[in-house]
């Protein structure tokens, strides 16, 4: 019983389509987790989530698993490595990270360490960005790509990084910016290297087309590049012109999108160098797709090709459109960060209460002076069979709304409300039952099963730890971390805690369609029921944000060695109420003296005692190093 209920984990759940080879069950029903993504090591989640409690730490908890982030870029740079020998490719290639993907210092130093031996580099768009990567000691050979608009003072300090002796270039992304930059090469005596960003006429696909095209934010018309080229060579700079750079967007879904660009883009590339300009780069931009659906197709949460097809393309097409130019090959740059950053994380939190759908039936019971279209309901319930049920379905509707309006006009109590509530439930639950024995299709019936899902409060926020759910409805991969061997019994959809009626996830990845509730046990009541949100390691700790004041979340970074035994596991603690009070201008001495004046008063006006402000006193002193979501302790265990 227990392995076939796994494999319908593992079907329902699409744990093995979307993992990547990363993710997994194991037979005591729990997920598990394999950095290397094979079964070298395998990690149980639930063993983790024992030892987060022995170390007293609170969920939600984001974890991280470098090794995966490591495995990612092997994999990256295998591709690549395959394309180029069988093309017999004579270039080379230089992968950056872009730093906007994922900019906590615990995520960058992994990258900057694994990706060491690839020579990998950064991509920055923004002054902070830059000035952030550039304590980094980057391989000699890595690059530092400064894209996005600058101004004097992000140019002046990546010639100072030049003199550090970063391989920097500036991707010019207006003849403004290239202005300058002549400007104050001839001031200093000497220039970085400079990209041109071009603006295709190719699209990419997906939620993030737009990136792409005439009319994409980035880049230079063709118009602008010439003008650009006219500058360099005005300004006897020609040979710092290093690279062509061009984006279609992230998140790229059609393998024929990606083919299009790179003609384009090659092509680009190979007319700027017949030109008379030694260039070196062709920078592809990012885009690579995650499967987060497991569907391997052209949905805007999937892609229909593999990581291996793409480098395929990438490097035969910029090939053949060299040979056909008579122009050198150049180094490949790939951006991808979302397939490199995707896995390496995921978020788990307790569910701490299930709404109920109704009562107990049996606990429902009618006197003589109940009402008598009360009774008949009660009678439907009692009478509903196969043959009558969508009938007697129709007859409960209509009794439930002469209810409702018997109640409105004050000729019905309370406590019958609610048990018309609870058998109009059963009635449900017995012609849904019915209509599914039945083998007959009734919208109507489909449509009420859509609506009888349970609301799980989990104890997190959308808005915090997913927020391009909320913010662009980006799927990702939910379910349950144990009890994996155990029957669902339920459906339902995921609350967060905040006070936004947004803060509802009620869309879940399915490789056949997008699931409106989620497959879910009853939770116990002595133990802790987690779920676990997969795939969040790209954009959303950059796109968080602290919607009714929830704050980064406690992490735990599990590192394994090449045994696959956990060598150490370090903990980050998520931001408390000080820190998020203190970004929004609050100071802790002004908020103290606030509660101590009022207690004071209280105390005078003797409406306190002496011990009861000492008391009060104390939880307030310590709740500004409270962590804001639900925990398990009361204040009065914490101060003791």
């Amino acid at each position: 019983m227990n392995d076939s209920t796994l494999q319908i984990s593992r079907q329902v759940f699409g744990i093995d389509a979307w993992g990547n080879g990363y993710f997994g069950i194991n037979a005591a029903g729990n997920v598990c987790v394999y950095p290397f993504g094979d079964e070298r090591a395998s990690l149980d989640l639930g063993e983790l989530m024992n030892t987060a409690t022995r170390r007293k730490i609170q969920t939600p908890i984001l974890f991280r698993f470098p090794q995966i982030l490591e495995t990612q870029l092997n994999r990256l740079h295998k591709a690549f490595q395959n394309a180029m020998e069988e093309t017999k490719y004579e270039g080379n290639l230089r992968c950056v990270f872009p730093f906007k993907v994922n900019q906590r210092k615990e995520f960058i130093e992994e990258i900057v360490r694994c990706g060491h031996k690839h020579a990998y580099g950064l991509e920055v768009g923004t002054k902070t960005e830059l000035f952030a990567a550039l304590h980094y000691e980057l391989h000699p050979e890595a690059l530092l790509i400064c894209n996005g608009f600058k101004d004097s003072h992000l140019i002046e300090l990546a010639f100072d990084a030049k003199k550090m002796g970063k391989n920097i270039i500036l991707v010019i992304e207006g003849t403004d910016e290239l202005k300058y930059i002549i400007e104050y090469a001839k001031t200093v005596g000497f220039c970085v290297d400079i990209g041109l960003r071009a603006k295709l006429y190719a699209k990419g696909s997906g939620l993030w087309e737009k990136s792409g095209g005439a009319e994409s934010k980035f880049g230079l018309s063709t118009v602008e590049m010439t003008e650009a080229l006219y500058l360099i060579e005005e300004a006897g700079l020609k040979e710092h012109l290093v690279m062509v750079h061009y984006h279609i967007g992230s998140q790229i879904t059609e393998i024929k999108r990606v083919k299009n660009a790179m003609k384009e883009a090659s092509r680009v590339y190979a007319k700027i160098c017949r030109s008379g300009f030694n260039l070196k780069i062709l920078n592809i931009g990012g885009g690579i797709g995650v499967d987060y659906d497991g569907s391997k197709t052209s949905f805007y949460v999937s892609a229909n090709y593999t990581l291996q097809e793409f480098a395929n393309d990438v490097v035969y097409i910029i090939q053949e459109v060299c040979k056909s130019e008579n122009v050198k090959c150049p180094t490949i740059v790939s951006e991808s960060g979302r397939f490199v950053a995707a896995f390496h994380s995921l978020l788990i939190t307790d569910v701490r209460e299930v709404e109920k759908m109704g009562g107990e039936i049996s606990e429902v019971v009618l006197s003589e002076s109940s009402h008598k279209i009360l009774v008949d309901l009660l009678n439907v319930c009692k009478s509903i069979n196969g043959k009558n049920y969508v009938e007697y379905y129709h007859d409960a509707l209509e009794y439930r709304e002469e209810l409702f309006t018997l109640f409105n006009l004050g000729f019905l109590e309370l406590e019958d409300r609610a048990r018309s509530e609870v058998i109009f439930d059963e009635i449900c639950s017995k012609a849904l039952y019915y209509h599914a024995v039945s083998g007959v299709h009734l919208e109507e019936f489909e449509d009420l099963a859509k609506t009888r899902t349970s609301k799980y409060l989990a104890n997190f926020s959308i808005f915090q730890s997913i927020p391009d759910f909320w913010g662009i409805q980006q799927l990702f991969p939910v379910m349950p971390i144990t009890r994996l061997n155990e029957k669902t019994t339920r459906t339902g959809v995921i609350m967060d805690i905040t006070c936004d009626s947004d803060g509802c996830l009620g869309k879940f990845v399915d490789k056949h369609d997008v699931k409106q509730s989620l497959e879910l046990h009853v939770p116990q009541s002595n133990k802790p029921y987690y779920v676990g949100f997969f795939l969040v390691g790209a954009y959303q700790e950059a796109l968080g944000n602290n919607h009714n004041l929830f704050g980064a979340v406690n992490e735990l970074n599990v590192r394994v060695g090449e045994n696959g035994t956990i060598e150490r596991i370090d903990d980050v603690r998520g931001e408390d109420v000080g820190e998020l009070l203190r970004m929004f201008n609050y100071r802790d001495d002004e908020i103290l003296s606030g509660y101590v004046k009022q207690l004071r008063k209280r105390l005078d006006d003797q409406a306190i005692t002496s011990a009861e402000y000492d008391l009060i006193w104390a939880r307030i002193k310590v709740f500004l190093t409270e962590y804001p979501y639900l925990v398990s302790k009361s204040r009065l265990e914490i101060i003791g």
